[in-house]
């Protein structure tokens, strides 16, 4: 909603050719015109691929874990069906403990 009576009326943005465009600022570090070079080596970028390529590497093994689902839990199976006597109680009292009927 614009306001009528606004002194300065509505805000427009200036055209690609407006005056207004061609004086706009650059940032300092832009206008700055001390020379920067860096000097880059072929082993630095060997690095930097090494690098990426072990990142997409454990990407892609997450990917593939995510997509695997999730994995059952393996059954607990009990060799022994003797339970200890003092087993359940936090003091070794007489509280016997039975063990499950089994199906």
């Amino acid at each position: 909603m614009s306001l009528p009576n606004h002194p300065n009326g509505p805000r427009r943005r200036p055209s690609p050719g407006s005056s207004s465009m061609r004086n706009a600022q650059l940032p300092a570090f832009c206008r700055s015109r001390s020379p920067r070079t860096q000097l880059v080596s072929v082993n630095n970028l060997r690095n930097l691929q090494r690098l990426l390529l072990l990142v997409l590497l454990f990407q892609l093994s997450t990917l593939l874990l995510v997509i695997a689902g999730p994995v059952p839990q393996w059954p607990q199976v009990s060799t022994s069906t003797v339970v200890p006597r003092d087993a359940g109680t936090a003091g070794g009292g007489a509280a016997p403990v039975t063990p499950p009927a089994e199906r």
